[in-house]
């Protein structure tokens, strides 16, 4: 039972052998039982042919009769008869004794002798010395079966690993793939309608024209967080510092989005510093955009949405939040609303969050630039997204 070099099956079936010359008996088998699917199979026998039969637990046989009795079951032909309908061995003798084997009152499995010489051969002390065998062997066997358990059980998990990896690196590459030939016709699109707004148009016509190109600058958007992220996580996009008046890059961005915060009556108050932060200009930009979207999109018609961006000395680093009156976002979600692909759903208590790459897209630039991404709750009830980027030196990488 202690060579490693072995199978278990292997070294069962070098036990078989042993055990029935020491019981005398000319046919012995071991039996394992499967908790998985309820069964008990022949792991090893004298005879080969009815290796890897099984039986069902809940089976009248004259194994199971062991497990239920918990002990030595000693049968003849007459009480054979009795399991007749179920009972498909056939034996040559009278006589036939099953085992049942324990570790720490755990069942194991069963131990089968048949074709005894007689009666006489398996007498209550020829009986008593079997078990205290068995039991000895039970330690070791309980010892085999649980490391056999374990390795079936890693073997499984490591397949079902390698499939969630291929997955997931296919989900990847058909992300790319998608997302990559969708900029070609944004693009179209978005030179279209710049076209049309130089046109003259009716009222109602230049409004559609608006909200067409709003929603596809939306697009492009969600299309460069989703190319990007990818990127960043496969270190294939580099981070351009220059020096940035943080305060000047916020009212760049707010200012674009005047025409849908009128249309929503949605007002920006800022409370920012003029200082100059050695950062990447376009993906802190993007940052902001996004952060102005989630919180436009939650604030209600007529809300405010407070921008706050000031240095703390002490921690040298800039300190950047984004804060709406919108419905918040539940502890629960926190920290899974920056996982990618996550979208929650929008009722009383959740949120939206679009494609579930925009907040992935915050997170892995902010952290980019050594800082760390959070979210918290407001005094009035919304959410403030707040940021941090830690000084560095103008020309350090």
């Amino acid at each position: 039972m202690l060579n490693d070099a072995l199978t278990l099956d292997q070294r069962l079936q070098e036990l078989i052998p042993l055990l029935a010359g020491f019981t005398n008996a000319a046919k012995c088998s071991i039996m394992l039982i499967n908790s998985g699917d309820m069964t008990i199979e022949v792991r090893a026998a004298t005879d080969p042919a009815i290796i890897g039969l099984k039986r069902q637990l809940s089976d009248v046989t004259i194994s199971t009769r062991a497990l239920i009795d918990n002990g030595p079951f000693l049968s003849n032909a007459r009480k054979r008869e009795f399991f007749e309908p179920l009972e498909t061995s056939r034996y040559q003798s009278g006589d036939s004794l099953s085992i049942p084997v324990k570790f720490l009152d755990r069942k194991i499995g069963v131990i089968n002798f048949t074709n005894f010489a007689g009666l006489s051969a398996i007498d209550g002390e020829k009986i008593a010395g079997i078990m205290v065998l068995i039991n000895h062997l039970a330690a070791y066997l309980y010892a085999a079966i649980s490391r056999e358990q374990l390795e079936t059980k890693m073997h499984k998990l490591e397949e079902a690993n390698r499939q969630l990896v291929q997955l997931a690196e296919l989900k990847t590459s058909l992300t790319g793939f998608i997302v990559h030939d969708l900029k070609g016709p944004i693009s179209t699109i978005m030179a279209n309608l710049d076209m049309l707004s130089y046109e003259s148009l009716a009222p109602n016509q230049a409004e559609y024209v608006g909200l067409a190109t709003e929603d596809i600058f939306k697009l492009q958007s969600m299309v460069m967080d989703i190319l990007d992220v990818l990127k960043l996580e496969e270190g294939t996009i580099s981070i351009f510092r220059d020096d940035v008046d943080i305060r000047a890059l916020i009212e760049r961005e707010v200012d674009a989005f005047r025409n849908v915060l009128a249309r929503r009556q949605v007002s920006v108050e800022i409370d920012a510093v003029s200082e100059t932060c050695y950062i990447d200009e376009n993906l802190i930009s993007r940052i902001i955009v996004n952060m102005l979207r989630n919180a436009l999109e939650h604030s209600p018609e007529g809300g405010l949405i407070s921008i706050t961006a000031h240095y703390d000395p002490a921690a040298k680093e800039m300190v950047v939040g984004i804060s709406d009156q919108g419905k918040g976002i539940p502890d629960a979600i926190k920290e899974k609303i920056f996982e990618k692909y996550y979208r929650a759903s929008d009722d009383a208590k959740t949120i939206k969050t679009g494609s579930g790459m925009g907040l992935t897209f915050c997170k892995l630039v902010v952290e980019a630039h050594g800082g760390v991404i959070k979210v918290e709750d407001t005094e009035t009830g919304g959410a403030r997204f707040v940021f941090n980027l830690p000084q560095t030196l103008t020309g350090e990488v």
